[in-house]
């Protein structure tokens, strides 16, 4: 049972993106690097064999399986945005205050006005990148998602109703280096940075 409920927090973890876009587009970017921790996410999940939207925070969020068994899955997260456009997305996901599974995914991000694009590291032919529309409001940023695109602008998928909120970090934490010159050194880093959350 364990094993399951486990493998649903990586399910969840691993499904991440959203996109949402604006029509406004102020002259200051409404997102710029730094390092953010990641309140809330809300994104599509396959759970059961069906495709839901799945919403999960750091106090908790209740979810019940097929079995009617009722679970509680929390999450951590960080995002650290860098100014070479790479990012690093790294979420906790708790289920039943179990030893969290770990997601810690390197990303491609780039912004345009109340715009934000955030993608797969991996640049390939099939990348997919996700549209949001930025709000900032109370020290949040909140992603609200639009659509999925794919390396040259196409939609190849509706990212509605998925969204974001990040909380801008404290100078103390935001302070930190983020420069990545392994793999080994970036872990160790957001592995850090999810325990100061």
């Amino acid at each position: 049972m364990a094993a399951g409920r486990v493998g649903v927090a990586f399910v969840l973890a691993a499904g991440i993106g959203c996109a949402h876009l604006g029509a406004s587009r102020p002259e200051k970017p409404a997102l710029a690097a730094g390092k953010y921790a990641v309140e809330s996410i809300r994104s599509r999940a396959q759970l059961d064999g069906q495709m839901q939207l799945i919403e999960i925070n750091e106090s908790g969020t209740r979810l019940t399986d097929a079995s009617g068994t009722e679970h509680v899955l929390t999450e951590r997260g960080a995002l650290v945005l860098v100014e070479n456009g790479s990012c690093r997305l790294a979420l906790a996901v708790s289920v039943d205050g179990e030893e969290p599974g770990i997601s810690d995914r390197p990303c491609n991000w780039r912004v345009d006005g109340d715009r934000f694009l955030l993608g797969d590291a991996s640049g390939g032919a099939r990348s997919v990148f996700t549209l949001y529309q930025v709000r900032k409001g109370n020290g949040r940023v909140v992603l609200e998602g639009v659509s999925d695109l794919d390396p040259q602008g196409n939609v190849v998928g509706d990212a509605s109703g998925e969204r974001i909120v990040l909380v801008e970090r404290a100078p103390e934490l935001a302070g930190r280096s983020a420069d990545r010159t392994s793999e080994e050194q970036a872990t160790r880093e957001i592995q850090e940075y999810l325990h100061d959350l």
